[in-house]
C-alpha cells in the first residue's frame, strides 16, 4: 500500500533540504518525480546528482510560485500529477515593527498564494481522475506564535485552515493533509542554530532531546502520498519531537 509505482509526483521547493528529502524518499518508492525551483545551475546540478547517486530519474523545471502563469504553465504540462507536495517557503526574520508590505506579500504570496494556486491547479486534474493526494507545509507556527516571525506564522496558520478547507470541497477524490515540522536543522535554520543558547533553549522544549533532521519527514511524505492513507484528510500532522504535546 505504501508503493508509488508510476505516481507522477510534484514536489515545489524540492531542493531545499526537506523537499529533496522527501522527494528521494517518494522516488525510493517508485514515483515519478517532478522538482521545482528558482535555484542556480550549481544548486540543480547538485540536487540530480542526489538522485544519479541513488539511481533515480529526476525532472527539474523552474517555477516561482508567487507567479500564477508559471503554476498553470508548469502543471499544464504533466496532465497527469497524482501527488503534489507544496514545500516552497520563505521568512522574513525582524521585529513585526520593522516589517515592511515588500517583506508581508513576499513571504505570503511564496507560503500561501503559492500553496493555494499549485494545489488549485493540481486539483483540476486530479478531480477530473477523481483521485489525487496533496500535501501541503505547514509548521510548528501553524499552532503556536513565535516572536520576528509574523507573516511567516500568519502564513503558516493559513496554510492548516486553507488545508482542512481544501480537503473538505475536494472528498471524496483528493486527500489534503499538512505536515507541520518543529525545529528543523537545514540550511534555512543554521544562523539559529549557531547560537548556543538559543539552541539550548529550543532543545529544552523538545522532549526527544534533538532538532529534527530532513529524513525524519520522509516516512509520512509516502504514507500520506500512498494508498493507505486514503481514509485520512484535512489533517496536520505535527513531526516536532513531542513540542505540541508537551
Amino acid at each position: 500500500m505504501l508503493e508509488l509505482k508510476n505516481k507522477i509526483a510534484l514536489i515545489t521547493g524540492g531542493t531545499g533540504d526537506l523537499g529533496k528529502s522527501m522527494a528521494l524518499a517518494l522516488g525510493k518508492a517508485g514515483a515519478n518525480v517532478i522538482i521545482t525551483g528558482i535555484d542556480s545551475e550549481d544548486k540543480i546540478s547538485a540536487v540530480k546528482r542526489d538522485f544519479l547517486k541513488e539511481n533515480l530519474p529526476v525532472t527539474y523545471e523552474h517555477l516561482d510560485v508567487s507567479n500564477v502563469h508559471q503554476i498553470e504553465s508548469v502543471v499544464k504540462k504533466y496532465e497527469e500529477i497524482d501527488i503534489l507536495i507544496n514545500c516552497a517557503g520563505i521568512n522574513v526574520r525582524r521585529p513585526m515593527v520593522d516589517i515592511s508590505e515588500q517583506d508581508w506579500d513576499k513571504v505570503i504570496n511564496i507560503n500561501l498564494k503559492g500553496v493555494f494556486f499549485t494545489s488549485q491547479m493540481a486539483a483540476k486534474q486530479m478531480l477530473k481522475r477523481k483521485q489525487g493526494k496533496i500535501i501541503n507545509m505547514a509548521s510548528l507556527s501553524s499552532h503556536i506564535g513565535l516572536p520576528n516571525m509574523g507573516p511567516y506564522c500568519a502564513s503558516k496558520g493559513g496554510v492548516n485552515q486553507l488545508t482542512k478547507a481544501m480537503a473538505g470541497e475536494w472528498a471524496p477524490h483528493i486527500q489534503v493533509n499538512a505536515i507541520a515540522p518543529g525545529y528543523f536543522d537545514t540550511e534555512l535554520t543554521q544562523v539559529l542554530f549557531q547560537d548556543e543558547a538559543w539552541k539550548n533553549k529550543i532543545l529544552s522544549r523538545i522532549p526527544t532531546g534533538r532538532t529534527g533532521q530532513a529524513k525524519d519527514l520522509n516516512g509520512l511524505a509516502v504514507f500520506l502520498s500512498s494508498d493507505a492513507s486514503d481514509y485520512i484528510t484535512g489533517q496536520t500532522i505535527y513531526v516536532d519531537g513531542g513540542w505540541t504535546a508537551s
